[in-house]
């Protein structure tokens, strides 16, 4: 539910929510949750972004603490 930090890059043009959703339903999960941020090539993008062959999209699980 939680994945870990990582970085994968893009390999054919896709939105954001279709790439996050090719990841499998973990990913999709922690995104609609918001459990994790994403960022592509180091910026805030919104799900319906067009991510490019070569982009770098970066996933980070949100800490919190209570």
């Amino acid at each position: 539910m939680y994945p870990s930090p990582q970085t994968i890059k893009v390999r054919k043009p896709s939105t954001l929510r279709e790439f996050i959703e090719g990841l499998g339903t973990d990913f999709l999960y922690a995104y609609d949750r918001r459990v994790i941020i994403v960022l592509v090539n180091g910026e805030l993008r919104w799900p319906s972004s067009r991510l490019n062959p070569d982009d770098k999209v970066t996933l980070f699980p949100i800490v919190t603490g209570g």
